[in-house]
């Protein structure tokens, strides 16, 4: 793929239905494309699949967590701390920052 011809094409002043034209003219005179784009959908496959694995797990330790906090639930389970599942849930918000966000604030400043 001619990334130079395609980064021309795209910071050109030119009106965006030929930038359209002109980038789907330059894929279709690529032998390339089609494995360069099945790479991209692997990708991105896997990264979907990894998010919702990811996912679970966290949602499945704040669901345990819920469940064994004294005030909650009559019975108290002291196998998971405040501690351990906030730093989990930072580590996951961490591991996907820019493909995910959160609905609060508390994980804006985390690095």
């Amino acid at each position: 793929m001619d990334l130079q011809k395609l980064k021309e094409i795209i910071n050109s002043d030119i009106p965006d239905k030929a930038k359209e034209s002109f980038i789907i003219e330059l894929l279709a005179n690529d032998e390339k494309v089609i494995p360069t784009l099945m790479l991209i959908l692997e990708s991105e496959r896997k990264t979907s699949k990894d998010l919702t694995m990811d996912m679970n797990l966290e949602l499945s330790r704040a669901h345990i967590y819920i469940d064994s906090r004294p005030e909650i639930k009559s019975e108290s389970k002291e196998s998971f701390n405040k501690g351990f599942i906030l730093d989990e849930i930072a580590k996951f918000y961490i591991k996907y920052k820019g493909i995910i966000t959160h609905c609060f604030n508390r994980f804006k400043d985390v690095k």
